[in-house]
């Protein structure tokens, strides 16, 4: 998160730059930053939390699960495979991992529904029932439910992939785009300045940026759109 502060800051800052240099205008140059910045303080920067948040939550979802079963079959133990699932935690998770410290650890477990509010761990809780109701290999048990949450990893792992694949697309795209812009400035200056004192390309110059801004918010709400199937997950 702290590195989309930085990278949302830097952008409004050149962004300041291309629309003092393209339009020769303080008002347009102060203006631009000024409103980029206020939607992804009120707008981008509470998606990217969102998807970051439920990106970490399945992760972990998907580290209790494997860990838990793996321990369980071991050592045939909840207490032992309470802890050792949930090393590792930090944040949010880590906080309600200390806030159940003193409950019994089937408790715990089933409380964990709440937080990883996922189809997949709700499979787990039922597998893991039988199992203490009736015995039997657990491994085999939740042979199924292993495949699933490698499956659900590994789609997560993918998307991420992609996002990040697409956003350096999208950046060189505009960048491109930018460029162009700022060497018509220079490269006809003459002409670039005649036309800056018409109205309607002023207007023009004014709705580009406003395009990047819509063009960015629409980024940001595609790529933070989580599905599973099974799981309704409001980033």
């Amino acid at each position: 998160m702290k590195n989309a502060n930085l990278i949302a800051i830097f952008v409004s800052l050149v962004l300041g730059i291309i629309a003092y240099f393209t339009s020769n205008n303080y008002y347009l140059a102060g203006s631009v930053p000024v409103i980029f910045l206020f939607y992804y303080l009120v707008i981008g920067s509470r998606k990217i939390k969102q998807y970051l948040s439920t990106n970490f939550r399945i992760h972990s979802c998907y580290h209790f699960i494997n860990s838990f079963l793996i321990n369980m079959s071991v050592k045939d133990s909840l207490d032992d495979s309470y802890f050792n699932a949930t090393q590792g935690a930090s944040g949010e998770y880590l906080d309600i991992v200390n806030e159940l410290n003193n409950m019994p650890t089937m408790d715990k477990i089933e409380y964990l529904r709440k937080y990883f509010n996922l189809a997949v761990y709700k499979m787990f809780i039922n597998v893991l029932n039988i199992y203490l109701d009736q015995g039997g290999r657990l491994l085999s048990m939740g042979e199924a439910l292993l495949q699933e949450t490698t499956r659900i990893e590994d789609t997560l792992n993918k998307s991420n992939r992609s996002i990040k694949k697409i956003a350096i697309e999208f950046g060189v795209l505009w960048l491109i785009t930018f460029g162009v812009l700022v060497f018509l400035r220079f490269g006809v200056q003459e002409f670039y300045l005649t036309m800056l004192t018409s109205i309607p390309f002023f207007v023009t110059l004014c709705l580009f940026f406003v395009l990047f801004i819509l063009s960015v918010h629409i980024f940001i709400i595609r790529a933070t759109n989580i599905y599973i199937k099974g799981d309704r997950l409001d980033v």
